[in-house]
């Protein structure tokens, strides 16, 4: 089990800042739980998890202002290790303009020498028998509700368990990837690490997978279907799979139903309570597509 320190007000955050200055700690190791699309609407960020080789923390973004984490995760004189960094960059960007930066991805030393599996698997290649403190389903836990409060045992020490290692195998990868003479191709990779991604800013609806397959008719169709299916969602702040799921989209992009009967073919299994509502919204949304088509 990990003891640990949680953060959960402005005066803890800034106490705990000040103390790593004064102490001269500048890398910590950090990961992020989120909620995304599973419980409500949308991506939020829901727990931070810190680690300094001494002591284990949790900052929960819930109470304590953004304006102090934007602080903390902008600051360019402590360096983070994470794993795998690009979906927690992605949200911070997107969700709040933050731009995580003095990244060390450990990710690309493991990719580097061909190592594509996950953070578990290099933790077992690495460091072997080494002692956990998490002890159960990961799989459970990655699609637990970190929204709720108070967070459970298993949930916490499921999230620490995620920075608990990072500093020993940044020590070892480091140490391997100079072995086989990839040290200046690593940092230059690390430069980019947590930064926007080529194709980030495109909308939603053009990262179907089969987008670049369909015709300017299908595209626009599926542009104002998915516009209004997300509207609702919004509106009862659910996910937006539970109003109509992304297939349902698209083939009702390709075969565009005529008319009301069509569109409860697709919506008749929905939630009763908001189907009427749906199947009015995607009409219209057919008709403003038509509109832009015509």
């Amino acid at each position: 089990m990990y003891s640990y320190t949680m953060i959960d007000t402005d005066a803890a955050f800034r106490s705990l800042l000040e103390k790593w200055k004064s102490d001269a700690v500048h890398t910590v190791a950090m990961d992020f739980e989120g909620e995304f699309n599973l419980h409500i609407y949308g991506e939020h960020l829901c727990l931070i998890q810190l680690f300094d080789t001494q002591r284990f923390y949790l900052v929960d973004p819930l109470v304590v202002s953004m304006d102090l984490i934007k602080e903390f995760l902008e600051d360019m004189s402590v360096k983070k290790i994470m794993f795998d960094c690009a979906s927690d960059s992605a949200l911070m960007r997107k969700q709040y303009k933050i731009q995580i930066n003095n990244i060390c991805d450990i990710r690309i030393h493991a990719l580097a020498l061909g190592f594509t599996g996950g953070l578990t698997l290099l933790v077992d290649r690495y460091l072997g028998d080494v002692q956990k403190g998490f002890v159960g389903s990961k799989k459970k836990n990655q699609r637990t509700n970190w929204l709720k409060r108070p967070l459970r045992a298993k949930q916490i020490q499921y999230a620490l368990d995620d920075v608990a290692h990072l500093f020993a195998l940044k020590e070892i990868l480091e140490a391997e990837v100079e072995k086989v003479g990839l040290t200046e191709e690593v940092a230059k990779k690390m430069e980019s690490a947590g930064k926007k991604t080529k194709g980030e800013d495109r909308p939603p609806w053009s990262k179907f997978s089969s987008w670049k397959y369909l015709n300017t008719s299908e595209r626009t169709l599926l542009k104002h279907f998915f516009i209004a299916r997300d509207a609702l969602a919004k509106k009862y702040n659910i996910p937006a799979a539970r109003i109509l799921d992304r297939q349902s989209l698209l083939r009702m992009a390709k075969e565009m139903p005529q008319d009301e009967s069509e569109f409860y073919i697709y919506c008749g299994r929905k939630d009763p309570r908001n189907v009427k509502e749906l199947v009015a919204a995607l009409m219209e949304a057919k008709e403003k597509a038509l509109l832009e088509l015509a």
